[in-house]
């Protein structure tokens, strides 16, 4: 009985093992991106001495993950300022290049995304530049400490032209407060900290990440990882997680609602602007986030977003508006005027709004006062009046706002409850232009 017993289960074990190995043990399967159509660049992609001799599909996932960070390791930048301390990531913007004519690969010229929030600070005045700002670029050695890979530059609210002609190596090309995006310029040509010039070599050396056409999507439960500055004094740092959910609205801290896609990644204060990659070494999302209040949960900026807030439109429209006189833009945004209207919530047949708040030095600031009862609101352009209408809604009021542009004065007339009395007072508002990328209402 004992002898059949054994050769009972020795079958069974050989069994067990003969239906494993047939399985195949795809560790890479779920994060398969059949929607894209295979090319020769998925059998094999060059990467500065890394080869991929097959796709993740079929390779074992952490030799993926592996090749993958020797890929884009030194696309992550340390950006340090008075202020703060973050990341940011050099990119091949060859996919911009058709919104601007300026906008070329050129060995001399660096463009790094990082987070808006990472070059501007908000005050009584509304957004302005850091002032000060250094770029660690890493060496061959991945070595953030060697002189000759780090640059200065200014960002401030003077034209960007101003700040070029000073001799400084980093210039702000445009950003955006809405989506929380910024493209910095890093000019090679100039004298790093050391006083030297980097090599044409060393220059062609720089790796650029890539990031995915828009046909790339990104599925739940893909494996990820990001490379950054956590705590401001750790460039470098690779950290992996999975995607935990596509697209989560959330509330960021002073900048308002977003859509993210949330990552367990492991980030913290100063992994502000590194980059995310899937394991094909493709730049697929900016972090920006994180929930300090708990572990694992944080987010990053998609490269695509339906309503065309995902980094890669924004970068486009950054660079497609930017000039030598003014920072790049995105349409529809401008300089905040810097007050805020209420409408009457008493169930009145009679709708009215009125001023809630006027910002300290803003646009706004000593020609609206809190409690003013708004009644018409008009736009000139070049002189000459184009619209004039009464308004006693929000709706009614965001459509006139949505048709501002810089330059347009915008004329409020109101009634002012003061002293016992009521007057009516006249408000001319002038639009101004992007001096710094505080955009908005």
């Amino acid at each position: 009985m004992k002898k059949r017993l054994s050769v009972f289960f020795t079958c069974l074990i050989a069994l067990t093992l003969a239906v494993v190995m047939a399985s195949g043990c795809s560790f890479i399967d779920g994060n398969s991106r059949s929607r894209r159509a295979a090319s020769p660049s998925d059998s094999e992609i060059a990467a500065q001495n890394v080869n991929f001799e097959t796709t993740p599909k079929e390779r074992n996932i952490e030799d993926a993950f592996i090749e993958a960070v020797a890929k884009v390791k030194r696309t992550s930048v340390q950006i340090l300022t008075d202020s703060s301390a973050g990341s940011g990531v050099i990119v091949d913007i060859s996919f911009a290049e058709e919104s601007n004519a300026d906008w070329k690969q050129d060995e001399d010229m660096l463009y790094i995304i990082t987070c808006h929030h990472m070059v501007s600070v908000s005050g009584s005045y509304g957004t302005q530049g850091v002032g000060e700002i250094e770029i660690r670029l890493p060496d061959e050695d991945c070595s953030y400490t060697n002189a000759d890979y780090v640059f200065h530059g200014y960002i401030g609210n003077k034209e960007p032209s101003y700040y070029a002609s000073q001799g400084y190596a980093i210039t702000l090309v445009g950003g955006d407060f809405e989506s929380d995006i910024a493209v910095l310029k890093l000019d090679l040509d100039k004298a790093a900290h050391s006083g030297k010039k980097l090599s044409q070599e060393n220059k062609a050396k720089i790796q650029k990440a890539q990031i995915p056409d828009d046909s790339y999507n990104v599925s739940l439960g893909e494996t990820v990882f990001s490379i950054g500055n956590p705590t401001g004094t750790l460039p470098g740092s690779v950290a992996r997680g999975i995607i935990s959910c596509l697209n989560r609205s959330v509330d960021v801290d002073e900048i308002g609602a977003m859509s993210l896609m949330q990552i367990d990644v492991s980030t913290n204060p100063g992994s502000s602007g590194g980059g995310l990659y899937n394991l094909y070494g493709e730049l697929i999302g900016i972090t920006n986030a994180g929930n300090t209040n708990y572990t694992n949960i944080n987010f990053a900026i998609p490269c695509y977003l339906a309503n065309d807030n995902g980094f890669v439109d924004i970068v486009k429209q950054l660079g497609g508006t930017a000039s030598e006189d003014n920072y790049g833009y995105v349409s529809g945004r401008r300089v905040k005027l810097g007050f805020s209207v209420m409408e009457n919530d008493d169930d009145s047949e009679s709708p009215f709004l009125y001023v809630s708040s006027v910002g300290s030095g803003s646009l706004a600031y000593g020609k609206l006062q809190a409690n003013d009862v708004i009644k018409t609101v008009s736009i000139s352009r070049n002189g000459e009046e184009i619209l004039s209408r009464s308004v006693s809604t929000l709706d009614e009021f965001a459509e006139v706002m949505a048709m501002l542009e810089a330059g347009d004065v915008l004329t409020i007339s109101a009634s002012r409850y003061s002293w016992g009395r009521t007057k009516n007072i006249t408000a001319d508002i002038e639009i101004q232009s992007f001096w710094f990328c505080d955009t908005g209402y």
